[in-house]
């Protein structure tokens, strides 16, 4: 163990706790009468909220985000697409993305495996932020995210959606069933990338297209040149890299295939030219071997990462202290927790409570 890992880890979790005890949970009665601005209000705070652990990989780590490509525009309703190196690439995505959005804003949400979910606080905030959650049972999937992704559009919910094609980090193992896959379907080898799994990227780009919930795919591709940590004990242990790089290219909606066969194919293609710019990044430990690549390595810590560090510091100061003097609030977490477990456990999770809710109250509202 390293006291930086531990400092980070447990920073990073009292802000997640925190964060859902004193300002996620009152405001849910807020969505029962109000549900457009419920959206709206949660997905600013998980946007401030990604500055946090932004800052902490700076000041403790040194860790840079070195962005090339395009710029992320944050109004933009868009699909984000990722290589999936590690199991800790969605902590490096927060430094990434508020790094390489212009502003500096955006409205993240992940298509997350369903077990995640039932992580206590950090699984019930993603809940709260409207992730979606999968199961690996297409028919349930597919239904799940079609209400959602409806819901978001009823709601005016302008957001963006990452998707890990490959469904599973780089590793030795799945590198060989990845390409048993390859060699069954007549598809190249692959080292560097997973074979993609093209039908979540179909439907969400095909329903997302259908609901006028999208301009852009952006294709992602990170990279570590130095230090590679591959879990959340590599964390622990403070295994942190010096620089994470990020190489974006936005590609406008009306550029996508109109079929499902094109857009397959597409999704194919994309990842034919990341196994080989990841390549090249292994080495030079750059992506700016790219032609197109166009480099941004100005990165101060700016006036908003020190303000997200004062306020999350502030909340979890707030909470540590009302949690020892105050047996009201004691009773409010307990609460909290014992909801939370239940639509973790007896329902798909308190983001598809929220989408029945919205139905059953227009519903009800057209027969009156």
């Amino acid at each position: 163990m390293e006291w930086r890992g531990i400092a980070y880890i447990t920073l990073w979790f009292l802000s997640i706790t925190s964060g859902f005890l004193a300002i996620c949970c009152p405001l849910v009665p807020l969505m029962f009468v109000y549900p457009h601005a419920f959206r709206y209000i949660i997905g600013i705070i998980f946007s401030v909220w990604e500055m946090y652990p932004t800052i902490l990989m700076r000041l403790l780590f040194n860790t840079r985000f070195i962005i090339t490509g395009d710029h992320i525009n944050p109004f933009d309703g868009a699909l984000l697409i990722m290589n999936h190196r590690n199991r800790l690439d969605w902590n490096f995505l927060w430094g990434g993305m508020y790094y390489s959005s212009k502003p500096p804003a955006h409205k993240l949400k992940m298509v997350l495996k369903s077990a995640i979910r039932h992580v206590p606080f950090a699984g019930w905030v993603m809940q709260l932020s409207g992730f979606l959650y999968i199961h690996r049972r297409w028919d349930h999937d597919q239904s799940s995210m079609e209400k959602q992704l409806k819901y978001f559009r009823d709601v005016n919910d302008t957001h963006q959606i990452l998707l890990f094609p490959e469904g599973t980090d780089l590793s030795p193992s799945n590198i060989i069933r990845s390409n048993k896959y390859a060699a069954k379907n007549n598809l190249p080898n692959y080292k560097h990338v997973l074979h993609p799994k093209t039908t979540g990227f179909v439907f969400l780009a095909d329903t997302m297209r259908k609901n006028k919930q999208i301009k852009a795919v952006y294709d992602l591709t990170i990279g570590y040149p130095d230090l590679l940590p591959q879990n959340e004990m590599d964390a622990l242990r403070g295994v942190f890299p010096k620089n994470v790089h990020f190489h974006i290219k936005r590609y406008d909606e009306i550029d996508l295939p109109l079929t499902s066969d094109g857009l397959k194919s597409w999704l194919n293609d994309i990842w034919k030219l990341k196994e080989k710019r990841l390549a090249d990044f292994n080495a030079t430990s750059s992506f700016l071997s790219d032609p197109q690549a166009t480099p941004n390595n100005n990165q101060p810590i700016d006036n908003a990462l020190y303000l997200a560090l004062i306020f999350w510091t502030l909340v979890q100061s707030i909470v540590i202290y009302a949690l020892l003097t105050s047996s009201l609030f004691q009773y409010w977490c307990l609460l909290c927790c014992i909801v939370f477990l239940g639509f973790s456990y007896t329902e798909d999770g308190f983001q598809m409570f929220e989408v029945k809710l919205f139905d059953f109250t227009r519903k009800r509202g057209k027969k009156t």
